[in-house]
């Protein structure tokens, strides 16, 4: 009698400890079609790791596949290996989790459209079945070392680049890092553990990081270099490839640096009638500014002592400085004037005129100034911006003679910019 009741009270106890366990199940045999899901399960942030815990596939309610938990060695992960059945494309799948620990089944939000040989998932990039369904970032917030500190990091893109102490060894390097919510990083698809992985860095290190619902993964690249033991102090020269004279803005300047240099700003430059607009950093020891004059005149920049550091924090020695002229205002004819004879009427048969222009101008010459039929030129240059033009060959000529510059003439001044107009004077024989 004993015994019967101690089988009896065993037989309660296992009963209601999968009194909850759904009876899923399906039978193929019914369907034409299949897809397949290599998939994990998640119930409120705990991966499920149980051989007991299963998800069922629906489709307008009518159970479509079921699956148990299974662990795979080679890659330590818990995965289910889930066919759904269909005879139609399209139809919208749903499923329910049967969280064994719990002894509860969870509704999924999150569906999926059913695909006739369809195969979503893989063992190390999983399909994530989960409620609430899991983040999809997959990035690299931060990433150091145990008991070092940096000298500096540059993150740009996916690559970052740190700069160590002289003299630690980065062949043995416990690795410390900070990911976006609940993704994972790998190396060569092994699992790491901040402030546990230990990886050599002689070479620039390749990592993946896996979002938590694994729908995505992004490459990482990590270099390891050393401080240089003794770092110079920063040497800066600036450089430009435009005119000294522009009449167009902006006007890119590089700034080339012996050694890498920390935290350079705009503000580190000094300038007269200029701003800078922006700042590319093209590596460790060349920059590329943006210079933008403010008003037309003169600019100019250069970097004062000590406004950049290297990273010792040992500061520059001035810079070269670079000076232009910004020039947007066309030249033009501000007057010509009868300078031999002075008389108003004579009978030379040769006048001489001063062509005076509003400011310095280039690529003049006697072939850019008419005047009576006939005529002939020759031209000496005062200064910049002032011309003797002598008209001859006007024995036979009776008559007002004008001199004028022509239409369409290549005088410009020293910035490009193109004669604006002329002026005319004239003078009777």
């Amino acid at each position: 009698m004993k015994n019967y009741m101690m089988f009896l009270t065993l037989f309660l106890i296992g009963l209601n400890a999968t009194a909850q366990n759904p009876n899923w199940s399906v039978n193929s045999a019914n369907y034409q079609y299949s897809m397949t899901f290599t998939t994990f399960l998640n119930v409120n942030g705990s991966t499920l790791t149980s051989s007991q815990d299963k998800v069922a596939a629906f489709v307008n309610g009518e159970i479509r596949g079921v699956a148990n938990v299974v662990y795979v060695v080679s890659v330590d992960k818990y995965v289910v290996y889930l066919s759904v059945f269909a005879n139609t494309s399209g139809e919208t799948i749903t499923f329910k989790i049967y969280d064994s620990t719990n002894d509860a089944v969870v509704e999924v939000t999150a569906t999926e459209n059913f695909s006739i040989d369809g195969n979503l998932g893989g063992v190390f990039q999983s399909y994530s079945i989960a409620e609430p369904a899991l983040s999809n970032e997959a990035l690299l917030n931060s990433f150091s070392f145990v008991g070092i500190s940096t000298v500096s990091q540059v993150v740009n893109n996916n690559n970052v680049a740190i700069v160590l102490p002289f003299g630690t060894d980065i062949t043995n390097l416990t690795t410390a890092y900070v990911l976006s919510n609940g993704a994972s990083l790998f190396f060569e698809n092994t699992k790491q553990v901040s402030g546990t992985s230990v990886q050599d860095f002689t070479n620039t290190v390749a990592y993946k990081v896996l979002s938590a619902n694994e729908a995505v993964l992004k490459a990482y690249e990590v270099s390891v270099t050393l401080q240089n033991e003794n770092v110079a102090p920063p040497t800066l020269v600036l450089t430009t490839a435009a005119n000294n004279s522009v009449q167009q803005a902006p006007v890119l300047v590089n700034l080339t640096t012996n050694v890498a240099i920390t935290n350079f700003i705009p503000e580190d430059v000094l300038l007269v009638n200029a701003v800078v607009s922006a700042i590319q950093k093209e590596n460790d020891l060349l920059y590329v500014l943006t210079i933008v004059p403010i008003q037309q005149g003169e600019f100019s920049l250069e970097i004062p002592q000590n406004a950049v550091l290297n990273t010792d924090s040992e500061g520059n020695s001035a810079s070269n400085k670079l000076t232009f002229t910004y020039d947007f205002v066309r030249p033009y004819v501000l007057g010509i004037k009868r300078k031999n004879p002075t008389e108003e009427i004579t009978k030379n048969d040769a006048l001489e005129f001063t062509v005076t222009f509003s400011e310095a101008v280039e690529n003049v010459s006697s072939s850019d100034f008419v005047s009576v039929s006939d005529a002939t030129f020759t031209m000496v240059k005062e200064n910049d911006a002032s011309y003797v033009i002598t008209v001859g060959n006007i024995t036979d000529y009776y008559g007002a003679v004008s001199l004028n510059v022509k239409s369409g003439t290549t005088i410009q001044d020293k910035t490009g910019n193109l004669l604006l107009n002329a002026v005319t004077n004239v003078h009777q024989n």
